[in-house]
């Protein structure tokens, strides 16, 4: 049975004509492509092809995880066998009994027997390449990380056996330069920082979303995006959040278009934006 908040929920998407709620992260929802967000695609591509290491930082919400996932969408299955791993609290052997598990092995009880085991997958993967993808990297211990480092090498092969990314903050790299983590800092062969947008970028952003939930007018005036982009500095996860609690304070108010007004109280709700209200105030 459909809950109140549901009902509610509903009773929005009817006023407005969306067939999902706006700002609310959707499968088989399109990317939005910026420039630096195509490039990114453009460079994990190049480094799973030459089985290489690639650092990819960013803020938090910046939509790094989401960039990655759509690139792994789009990977030919014949050609790529992506392993993500998204514990980033794994010690060293839950690291490699994850990535046998993804391999459909058994993990084995030694050490050495799981290495024996993860050279036998790797071996019947044939031509396709694994792409290793650890994300949240910078939670990972330098144990674990090594244990990742180690199985590029796995069985002194003429080429690594895995493409590795590496999805961090921006403190990752510098992470990665200290002396326990040095051998692996070494074999990054790209590192790519994805930005927060600019203005014009967060007004495009914002219509791309609405879209994604069917509704193709213009929603929000444009004092209310400027409000938005001000406040979520041109973050992707702020933004959505902000614009979420707008379009729900409007659809209480049963109107169409969504004001300053809206917004204010919206920044009001959210932490990540509550910060900013003094500083939006005075100007």
């Amino acid at each position: 049975p459909m809950n109140n908040v549901d009902r509610k929920l509903n009773e929005y998407m009817h006023q407005w004509g969306a067939r999902s709620v706006p700002f609310m992260d959707q499968q088989g929802q399109k990317l939005f492509e910026t420039e630096q967000s195509l490039t990114a695609i453009e460079r994990l591509q190049q480094s799973a092809a030459l089985r290489s290491v690639m650092l990819l930082s960013g803020d938090n919400g910046v939509g790094k995880s989401a960039v990655v996932a759509h690139w792994v969408q789009s990977l030919e299955p014949k050609a790529y066998r992506a392993l993500t791993i998204t514990q980033a609290s794994l010690s060293a052997s839950g690291v490699l009994a994850t990535l046998l598990t993804k391999l459909g092995q058994v993990p084995g009880y030694q050490r050495s027997v799981s290495l024996t085991r993860m050279e036998d997958a790797l071996t019947q993967l044939g031509s396709v390449i694994p792409v290793i993808i650890l994300d949240e990297a910078q939670n990972y211990t330098a144990s674990a990380m090594e244990e990742v480092r180690l199985l590029l090498g796995l069985n002194l092969p003429p080429q690594p056996v895995f493409a590795l990314i590496l999805i961090g903050d921006n403190y990752l790299l510098d992470a990665l330069r200290l002396q326990s983590r040095r051998a692996l800092y070494t074999r990054i062969a790209v590192s790519h920082q994805l930005q927060n947008m600019n203005h014009d970028q967060v007004e495009a952003y914002i219509m791309h979303q609405l879209k994604q939930a069917g509704l193709e007018r213009p929603c929000f005036e444009p004092a209310a995006i400027d409000m938005i982009a001000a406040a979520s500095e041109g973050n992707p996860r702020t933004i959505n959040l902000l614009a979420r609690a707008a379009w729900i304070e409007a659809s209480q108010k049963k109107q169409d278009t969504i004001t300053t007004a809206h917004t204010q109280s919206a920044l009001h709700i959210v932490p990540a934006a509550r910060d900013k209200i003094s500083v939006l105030a005075t100007t």
